[in-house]
């Protein structure tokens, strides 16, 4: 099950009743790792064009065989590998399957086998269209080969166990909406305050009148999911 969440993060519902964000990767953070990517090629196919011109008419052959290599083989066998060629490990991108899971070297190989119909007619013209018109930002080569090019996730855990106040929603939430509350107070310490005031006010008109700003009453909110004790934090 896919659903669109806020800050366009989706969530996958996985068979085994396992529920992941996944927040998709845009078109500005993938040129640039692309770009990153496509410095180490280039200095790589320096090196190899200066030690193959010295081997005469052989080295024009080997240089030719080496330059498909590079091309192609170096997405395949980066994204194979771990999901991460080096530009998206340095902007903590990766490529994984459409339900989260890791992409495969099959997948590695379908999405990159299409960059020459995401560069058709000219520098990625319509892979860039494709990316803008998709809510998850898949080029042509995603969609055939199933996958998404999302954030990786820190592995820093964010604590909302923080002695701040603690309650409970007026309205019974579903489980998919408990969630979301939590992940939104999990994330308020990478989001500017502002921010944080702007997505909690979508959720105003549901929660109906509250005692304080809504971003910091969906905090205490989060607080009373993961299990904190209303009466141990309340008059504090």
């Amino acid at each position: 099950m896919y659903e669109q969440g806020i800050d366009n993060q989706t969530q996958r519902s996985l068979a085994e009743g396992v529920s992941m964000s996944l927040h998709p990767a845009g078109l500005a953070v993938r040129t640039s790792a692309y770009l990153f990517d496509f410095f180490i090629r280039l200095v790589a196919m320096a090196a190899i064009g200066i030690i193959t011109a010295m081997l005469g008419k052989a080295g024009g052959g080997i240089f030719l065989i080496s330059y498909f290599v590079v091309s192609w083989g170096y997405y395949i066998y980066f994204e194979g590998k771990n999901g991460q060629t080096p530009g998206k490990k340095r902007y903590g991108l990766v490529v994984v399957q459409d339900n989260g899971l890791p992409a495969h070297f099959a997948h590695a190989i379908i999405r990159n086998l299409l960059r020459v119909a995401d560069s058709f007619p000219f520098v990625y013209a319509l892979g860039i269209v494709t990316v803008l018109s998709s809510k998850e930002f898949k080029r042509i080569g995603d969609w055939a080969a199933g996958t998404l090019v999302v954030y990786k996730e820190s592995t820093v855990d964010l604590n909302i166990d923080d002695g701040g106040e603690v309650c409970s929603p007026p309205i019974q939430l579903s489980t998919t909406e408990q969630l979301a509350i939590i992940e939104f107070a999990k994330r308020c310490d990478t989001l500017s305050e502002a921010r944080q005031v702007e997505l909690a006010n979508v959720l105003a008109p549901v929660l109906g009148d509250i005692e304080q700003p809504t971003h910091m009453q969906i905090k205490a909110y989060a607080r009373y999911y993961i299990g904190q004790s209303v009466s141990s934090t309340r008059n504090v």
